[in-house]
């Protein structure tokens, strides 16, 4: 493979690829696996000796600064550790300007789970999807939200091409 064709294969292969895996497990399970964190991180890391990221030092520091926002809400038992881990990791994907849209689409996801699972805890939606909602209200998929938002983000991205 041609190194030219690597940012591709990552930017329109790996990244949406890695945020369904996120999605799917995080609706089946409530788990985000670090295999999905990990591979955000090494695609990312590929297209920044791949191609020039002049905004590098920036994205490294909101990563790092969500990242730690991630567990200080995770030691606080608000969010898994698998949620503060990918939200740290999109950070590095999103343009640092793009951050506070990402985070209303964020808000506006959640809020749409949240009523998805009322209804489903009233058994007003199909029996399918109050399986898929099932335990929502103990357990909000939020890694649903934030990869969701990334993936409605990605067409805009500067990294994008």
């Amino acid at each position: 493979m041609a190194v030219s064709a690597l940012p591709d294969l990552v930017r329109i292969g790996l990244f949406p690829l890695a945020l369904c895996a996120a999605i799917a497990c995080d609706l089946a399970w409530r788990i985000i696996p670090n295999l999905v964190v990990v591979a955000l991180l090494a695609g990312f890391a590929a297209l920044a000796v791949a191609m020039p990221v002049p905004d590098l030092a920036e994205r490294l520091m909101v990563s790092g600064l969500v990242t730690a926002l991630g567990f200080a809400l995770f030691a606080h038992d608000i969010i898994g550790a698998g949620d503060a881990k990918l939200a740290g990791a999109l950070m590095l994907w999103l343009d640092p300007l793009q951050v506070p849209a990402f985070m209303l689409i964020c808000a506006v996801i959640a809020a749409l789970l949240t009523l998805a699972a009322t209804l489903a805890a009233r058994r007003s939606v199909p029996p399918r999807a109050a399986a898929l909602l099932a335990g929502a209200t103990q357990a909000l998929p939020y890694g649903v939200a934030l990869a969701g938002a990334g993936l409605l983000l990605q067409p805009y991205f500067s990294l994008a091409g």
